[in-house]
């Protein structure tokens, strides 16, 4: 057979085909116009979720779910897919074998990129667009990732290198579950509490213990009360009686970067709490293994 005919043409084809260069320039600024786009998505959610209380417990949600991701991630995170639960780029799925559905809902979150130095010689992270896609947008199954331990580990674990002195009591003050007191810093815990509510109250005095007072015991109270949200959630701790149907009066009149400054405390005092607590079951786990090994 002749092949002839279709080399030439395959040839002749190749040579008529004349790519467009790529153009650096147009390629910046296609990039920063979608990052511009980003931050302002990231500050339009803050700006609704101090209004509207559906709204911030669907970013606390978020929050609690990626409680690695940044909070303006998280924001971005909220706006675009609130249920997400699993995200990873298109690679990552591919790696985990799974397959990308037809037409797939993507997330853009900020990834953080190369360091440089800003105009007065301090130094700056640039975040890049990334697009990701959830677990929903694929062929993979969902895996529970809440560790399932009993009261008793769970307790410990909330305890572990707090960083205040810990004392069990008959009574406090206006039926309180818990009671961080500065003066001696001493966290009172009221003895005879059922697990989901000495873990609420708990929490939140842990929070009051790492949180830096703004001067509002309204705002205060309401950044313990969110952080102890997030704790409680991520560990899977029942969380059906916290309420945000009102939300203080101070948030509302916040700007979009103070949100996002009032937000960061929060994540960060979680951060501390959870890293404490995931420091005890990883030593757990150490020894289970270890005893295992000896078998």
């Amino acid at each position: 057979m002749d092949f002839d005919e279709i080399l030439n043409g395959s040839n002749q084809g190749q040579k008529d085909y004349n790519p467009k260069p790529f153009d650096k320039e147009e390629w910046a600024k296609r990039k920063n116009q979608e990052r511009k786009e980003l931050y302002d998505l990231i500050d339009k959610t803050a700006d609704e979720i101090k209004v509207d209380s559906a709204k911030f417990k669907a970013y606390l949600d978020t929050q609690a779910t990626f409680d690695k991701y940044s909070v303006g991630n998280a924001l971005l995170i909220t706006a675009q897919m609130p249920t997400a639960t699993q995200i990873k780029d298109y690679d990552g799925w591919q790696e985990a074998k799974a397959f990308v559905k037809k037409n797939p809902q993507w997330i853009k979150i900020l990834e953080p990129g190369d360091s440089y130095q800003r105009a007065d010689g301090s130094m700056a992270t640039s975040y890049n667009p990334k697009r990701m896609l959830d677990i929903s947008q694929t062929s993979a199954k969902s895996i529970n990732r809440t560790n399932n331990y009993d009261d008793k580990t769970m307790l410990r674990a909330f305890l572990h290198q707090s960083p205040v002195d810990i004392k069990a009591v008959d009574n406090l003050s206006d039926g309180k579950g818990a009671e961080w007191n500065k003066d001696d810093n001493v966290l009172y815990i009221r003895r005879g509490l059922d697990a989901p509510v000495i873990f609420n109250a708990l929490s939140v005095e842990l929070a009051r213990a790492g949180l830096e007072e703004t001067g509002s015991k309204e705002l205060d109270d309401f950044k313990c009360y969110c952080t102890s949200y997030l704790v409680c959630k991520k560990h899977g701790i029942d969380v059906s009686s916290y309420r945000f149907d009102n939300l203080p009066e101070a948030i509302k009149q916040m700007d979009a970067s103070e949100v996002r400054n009032e937000l960061g405390t929060i994540r960060g005092t979680m951060e501390d709490i959870n890293t404490r607590m995931g420091q005890y079951f990883e030593s757990i786990a150490k020894t289970q293994k270890n005893k295992e090994y000896e078998r």
